[in-house]
């Protein structure tokens, strides 16, 4: 059976870090009657909370949070980094919140960038001739885009074109950063 809840799932991430975060947020009978707490269920008795994250190459690995910061009901939020090999592209995760015999599962698509984020950064501020920064940067704009109107396929063929564009003499940027 369903939870009366309808959990949202979002997600920050930075070089070395992938924080999920339970953005439901708390019961409110006008603004949010879909939250935590009475008449729903309570962020407390949550007996389970569980991640399955895919990265961009297909491996799934399973998470479990139930115990870590995403558990407590001040932070709502954990880095799960340590438990994933992270890689720029697009992560699809399944979370799963349980209470009781009762679960409700959120898929949510989430796109790491920090690498080629890295590169743009260092392209605008070098003078390279082999890339034109201000194409690549079209580019990745518009595969944010397409991110947000959940356009998955579109976006992995813009990233691929990106990571195309940026192989070779951007290789040297990228480790420079320290991506």
């Amino acid at each position: 059976m369903a939870l009366s809840v309808d959990p949202i799932v979002t997600f920050t991430h930075s070089t070395g870090k992938l924080i999920i975060i339970d953005s439901t947020g708390d019961y409110n009978a006008v603004t949010n009657p879909k939250g935590w707490g009475s008449p729903n269920e309570a962020r407390s008795a949550l007996t389970a909370i569980s991640t399955v994250a895919t990265n961009p190459s297909g491996v799934a690995v399973t998470v479990t949070m139930t115990g870590g910061d995403f558990d407590n009901d001040l932070v709502r939020s954990q880095d799960i980094a340590s438990s994933l090999a992270l890689s720029d592209g697009i992560w699809k995760f399944v979370t799963t919140f349980t209470v009781g015999a009762n679960s409700e599962s959120v898929t949510t698509y989430t796109y790491r960038d920090a690498s080629i984020k890295c590169a743009l950064g260092k392209l605008a501020l070098s003078d390279m001739s082999c890339n034109d920064y201000a194409e690549l940067k079209m580019l990745y704009d518009k595969m944010l885009q397409v991110m947000a109107c959940e356009e998955y396929v579109l976006a992995e063929e813009i990233y691929a074109d990106i990571n195309d564009a940026l192989t070779g003499c951007a290789s040297s940027i990228r480790t420079s950063c320290g991506c």
